[in-house]
């Protein structure tokens, strides 16, 4: 991998190495590296082999890297970070090459009631935009219910099917948007935010998007209700299909049981590490759509 970065490093003009690169943590499908050469630090993400053997990964990525560039070049008010040149090739893998961004990501039991207030701020400003990319429409189609006949489970396909209820019910009201606002995409410069990893942009429903920004932020009533105030500041709520929007909130956690369940069975990924990750994605997926059922109750109530 070394030599592979090395060479990357040249072709985009970046210089020579000063060390060898570093593995960072991030994300759970690529790995980042920390790069040094001779014209400044670098954040490096490695794609994953697998995932962009998919027909659809090439598009996915590039059109992420796209819609990240529009909010960085048409939103001062929002601090993101852009790619430098797009998805590179070097020797047949896949590699984004981003500035390194200073800071560092907060999570429970760090995350404030002003971190919240913050991120509701963000999410309200992006869907405000109402970005618009020439060629990327808003599929108006359905995907189909997940297969889950690896899981000896009922409940998932009763969440699945309510979820897909939730997801027609929005289908008229989309907005492009970042779609993972996860903390862990979120770096910190005292309490000023960048967001990075936009390969999940795209189009989604505004309410579904502060229905998941709550759940992985807010762990309080306080500071939900701070997230909730500020993000009605951009955008009007009194319209919203919270029931809708409660229920599509599991399609992502949905998605990602599905594929790390795929993942236990040797049908997706490569190596003996994809098994042993897939299962302990499994678990938690599970665990955090039981606990989804709880939460989900406490926001509706919250949100009126």
């Amino acid at each position: 991998m070394n030599e592979k970065i090395a060479k990357l490093c040249r072709l985009q003009g970046l210089g020579e190495l000063l060390t060898p690169p570093v593995p960072v943590s991030g994300g759970y499908l690529h790995k980042m590296l920390r790069v040094e050469t001779a014209r400044g630090v670098f954040a490096v993400k490695a794609l994953n082999p697998d995932i962009m053997m998919r027909p659809e990964a090439m598009g996915n990525m590039k059109m992420g890297e796209r819609i990240n560039s529009e909010f960085g070049m048409r939103n001062s008010e929002l601090n993101v970070c852009a790619s430098l040149s797009g998805v590179a090739e070097c020797d047949g893998a896949y590699f984004i090459v981003y500035p390194w961004v200073k800071g560092a990501s907060v999570f429970a039991p760090e995350i404030t009631v002003e971190h919240c207030r913050i991120m509701g701020d963000v999410l309200g400003r992006i869907h405000r935009a109402d970005v618009r990319i020439p060629g990327l429409e808003p599929d108006g189609a359905l995907r189909q219910p997940f297969d889950w006949a690896l899981m000896e489970d009922d409940r998932v396909a009763a969440w699945d099917a309510a979820a897909l209820e939730g997801l027609r019910r929005l289908r008229a009201v989309q907005v492009i948007s970042h779609r993972d606002l996860d903390p862990k995409n979120v770096m910190w410069q005292g309490m000023q935010p960048c967001i990075i990893d936009w390969e999940a942009a795209g189009y989604v429903n505004p309410w579904q998007e502060l229905i998941e920004l709550l759940n992985y932020w807010a762990d309080d009533e306080e500071k939900a209700r701070a997230m909730i105030a500020a993000y009605g500041q951009h955008m009007a709520l009194e319209e919203a299909d919270w029931d809708a929007a409660l229920a599509a909130g599991m399609d992502g956690m949905l998605g990602w049981l599905h594929y790390n369940l795929r993942r236990t069975k040797g049908l997706e990924g490569s190596t003996p590490q994809d098994r042993t990750e897939g299962e302990a994605h499994v678990c938690g997926t599970l665990a955090e759509l039981e606990q989804y059922e709880d939460r989900a109750a406490f926001l509706r109530r919250l949100l009126g």
